[in-house]
């Protein structure tokens, strides 16, 4: 019954959050209640009775006293919820019926005047009602049903009252009706409505701190509660989760299931006694925060406990499956370190525990320290790239004939990093592929390089990753690109490797295809590295081909690589394509390609990449 009269999202707690910020109101007015006060008093004084004026302002000011404890007394969070509102309501309460009795009393015992001072105070009372105690319904009972019920007795009283005239009961009962259930809708509407926006409000900042799937904290969310628990001294445990052959169930199941056991491992995680906070940080991925034992067996015990339960089989529409879960987690005896620091070591362990299949990983700074370093790339990386510090490298490519620069291969390098050395790419890229940057980073380095093409004759290479081949748009923003910096295409080469070639090749070959019809040229790389069909060199439309630096690695020393390497120099003149060789190293092997018919040769004996902006002399030679 209390839920149907208060609301239904109606709680202890809110209620007295609710009164909380009535207090604080409550005591910024507590000057204009007395003044109030003070002049009711002089017109009682003036019209009616001193005695009753005097009496009234000395039950006033007791009660005004009586705010000030009870409101010290809402603030002391070593009482209970009940025991600190409960009393306070009580005192609404009183306070009402206070000046309701005042208002009675000259209601009923005075003449004309003093009947229109009563009725014109007790709709005051309403007013000040309707704009301080309208945050809950709560507030509107206590303090609106002692004005409501004296204006109920003041109507019944006029209505019998010998000493007035029809005329005048009419307007009195008309005027106090009216104006009391005007001003007790009012409050009414303006209740309902607070309650509207406060359960908009809480929605809203629920949806905005929960993952919508399974009801767990998100990122932000959970690094607020990691925070709210680092207090000095605190000790806690963050654990980092990644399910293992999530994806293969997902893929073999749908979605549906896959979302359904999500839900149970979020399910499982929040309800486990020893977990306080746990989070869904995005796909296959949880964390969750544990109080610290002070005994280091009952945190390893715990934990394997919590993973144990994620890992037992789960029930779902396609019958019962299973997925591992490897997690890393880290002991933060301390606040010394900012959540996302200790997310981000506990993460690392987790990646230790699933490269090396242990299940469960406690964060070691030895043998996590590598993992390290590469999260610490990976973190740098997204502003060096974002600030332009990642930069274009061009590295010669030569006739094989005349020895002149006929082609610049645009590479990436990081220097200056702030690191105690320089990232090479064989760091940087996987870590740009992975956070989705590759696109940016090529379009970058060619917004870099594109510039130094003219007033020279060379072309220039760039490698083109699978993702960016099957891209819609990526031939024609790079088509707008070169025409920006008023480059015909001819002048581009797009190196791309066999396993992108030879991957989807109807598709990938309609996309070549319309590579060259823009003009652009196209360059299958690294020939030779992995499973070389020659038949599929007659199918792709290629205009160069090169052999990759296994062909010269044992060029000198062995007769059967030097009779292949003729062989295919010899297969892509008929074929119509030119066939640059990679990896000369000596003068030597550079004068055995060249006599084999190769056209270009690359390596470093004929020029290691150079940061553009770093070595400009190499440039002014090549124009």
């Amino acid at each position: 019954m209390w839920h149907r009269i208060l609301g239904t999202g109606w709680t202890l707690q809110g209620e007295l959050i609710t009164s909380l910020d009535l207090v604080r109101r409550l005591a910024a007015d507590m000057a204009g209640r007395l003044i109030a006060c003070a002049v009711v008093a002089a017109l009682v004084a003036y019209s009616a009775s001193l005695n009753l004026a005097a009496l009234w302002v000395v039950l006033v000011c007791l009660n005004e006293l009586s705010e000030l404890r009870l409101a010290n007394r809402m603030r002391d969070t070593s009482l209970s919820d009940r025991a600190r509102l409960v009393p306070y309501m009580l005192h609404l309460g009183a306070g009402a019926a206070l000046w309701t009795g005042m208002c009675l009393t000259l209601w009923l015992g005075g003449d004309f005047i003093d009947k229109l001072t009563a009725g014109a105070t007790l709709i005051g009372i309403l007013i000040h009602g309707s704009l301080f105690y309208n945050e809950s319904r709560l507030q509107s009972l206590v303090t609106g049903a002692p004005p409501v019920a004296g204006a109920a007795l003041m109507i019944v009283s006029a209505v019998t009252d010998p000493l007035l005239n029809d005329r005048e009961k009419v307007v009195a009962c008309v005027a106090l009706f009216s104006l009391c259930a005007y001003l007790s809708t009012g409050v009414y509407r303006g209740v309902r409505t607070r309650e509207t926006l406060r359960g908009l409000i809480a929605t809203t900042a629920r949806l905005a701190a929960e993952d919508p799937l399974t009801g767990l904290h998100n990122r932000r969310s959970f690094f607020e509660k990691v925070e709210a628990h680092s207090a000095p001294g605190a000790a806690f445990i963050i654990a980092f989760v990644d399910l293992d052959r999530f994806k293969p169930l997902n893929d073999e199941f749908g979605h549906a299931v896959g979302d359904e056991v999500l839900k149970v491992i979020a399910r499982r995680l929040e309800q486990h006694p020893g977990v306080v906070a746990a989070a869904r940080l995005g796909g296959d991925e949880f964390a969750f925060l544990c109080p610290l034992p002070a005994d280091e067996t009952v945190a390893d015990r715990q934990m394997t406990e919590i993973r144990n339960s994620l890992v037992s089989p789960i029930p779902s529409a396609a019958g019962v499956v299973s997925v591992g879960a490897s997690i890393g987690w880290i002991r933060a005896a301390d606040a010394a370190s900012a959540a996302s620091d200790l997310l981000n070591w506990a993460d690392v362990a987790m990646r230790r525990a699933k490269v090396e299949r242990l299940g469960l990983v406690e964060f070691d700074p030895v043998a996590d320290s590598a993992a390290l370093t590469s999260s610490a790339i990976e973190i740098a990386f997204r502003q060096a790239l974002a600030n332009e510090r990642i930069r274009a490298a061009l590295q010669p490519i030569i006739s094989a004939r005349s020895g002149k620069i006929v082609t610049m291969e645009l590479l990436a390098r990081w220097p200056d990093s702030g690191f105690d050395r320089d990232p090479g790419p064989q760091e940087f890229i996987p870590i740009a592929e992975r956070l989705g940057l590759l696109n940016e980073m090529m379009w970058s380095t060619l917004r870099q390089a594109l510039p130094l093409l003219s007033g020279t004759a060379w072309s220039l290479a760039i490698n083109v990753s699978p993702s960016q081949l099957t891209s819609s748009y990526f031939l024609q923003k790079l088509m707008a690109l070169v025409r920006q910096y008023g480059v015909v295409p001819g002048r581009i080469e797009l190196e791309i490797t066999e396993q992108v070639a030879f991957r989807n090749v109807a598709e990938n070959c309609a996309v070549l295809n319309e590579a060259r019809a823009l003009g652009f040229r196209v360059v299958l790389d690294d020939f030779g590295a992995g499973y070389s069909s020659l038949a599929m060199l007659d199918r792709l439309p290629l205009d160069k081909i090169k052999l990759d630096r296994e062909f010269v690695g044992e060029l000198k020393a062995r007769t059967e690589i030097q009779k292949i390497l003729k062989a295919t120099v010899s297969l892509a003149h008929e074929l119509g394509m030119i066939c640059s060789v990679e990896g000369i190293e000596c003068p030597e092997t550079a004068a055995m390609v060249t006599g084999f018919g190769c056209d270009q040769i690359q390596g470093y004996w004929i020029g290691r990449p150079e940061v553009i902006d770093q070595h400009p002399v190499l440039f002014g030679i090549a124009s």
